[in-house]
């Protein structure tokens, strides 16, 4: 393949990725919770149709029109949490799961509450999509592909006591979603009972997030980079 084919392709990645981020998707992944991308966090409309009460936010840089847009569709600011984090294979999202999981129960409708169970799968309709929860949570990131799909199987593991081979299983029946390498392995160290820290501090990891956080010091410093520096829109 030469150069200019080559260069092609990428230009046809780039552009597939500009519209997946751009047009505004949301689907809900069990009464209450729904994964979408950052276009649909703010299109007013959608989180209406979708009564969309609150709203967990995952990019590397804040979106002007949060704050008038999401108060206009019924989103307070005290129920819109923003986690600055950025797709890429230094990303520790496990060092706020606990925060995002406890944030998303303390929002959560009685539908989300009340679930003893990942519901028998089925493909919905757009009727039963809409009308399963009176109030729901919207997580997105930026293209609803790997950072929100990592954070709500985060959230159903801890909420059902799951392996999260098993609870990928069931998001990606839902949606079409693939977390990346990091965050596979984020969620392999989550599973050892859905928390990283030895104690209230969160001054002392547990083994397997140590492990995590020393392998990610080796890539940092490949990088020439130490893990503290400000996130900006960017691929690494």
């Amino acid at each position: 393949m030469g150069e200019n084919a080559t260069g092609e392709n990428a230009q046809k990645d780039r552009n597939k990725k500009w519209e997946m981020a751009f047009t505004a998707r949301m689907r809900q992944i069990v009464p209450g919770l729904f994964l979408g991308n950052v276009e649909s966090s703010y299109k007013r409309e959608m989180p209406q149709e979708n009564h969309i009460n609150a709203i967990v936010s995952l990019t590397d840089a804040r979106w002007v029109w949060w704050n008038t847009t999401t108060r206009e569709a019924g989103v307070p600011e005290h129920r819109h949490k923003w986690v600055q984090c950025a797709d890429s294979s230094t990303q520790d999202l496990l060092a706020h799961m606990s925060d995002i999981c406890d944030f998303i129960d303390q929002m959560a409708s009685p539908a989300l509450s009340s679930l003893l169970s990942l519901p028998v799968e089925h493909k919905q309709t757009n009727d039963e999509q809409r009308g399963a929860a009176s109030e729901a949570i919207l997580i997105h990131c930026d293209l609803g592909i790997s950072r929100s799909p990592t954070i709500i199987i985060a959230y159903l593991m801890r909420k059902f006591d799951m392996q999260q081979a098993d609870v990928l299983h069931f998001v990606q029946s839902k949606q079409k979603i693939k977390p990346s390498t990091n965050f596979t392995r984020q969620l392999q160290v989550w599973e050892v009972r859905y928390q990283v820290w030895e104690n209230e501090d969160r001054t002392i990891p547990k083994p397997a997030y140590k492990a995590f956080l020393e392998h990610r010091a080796v890539l940092l410093r490949k990088r020439g980079l130490t893990g503290n520096e400000p996130l900006a829109p960017q691929n690494l």
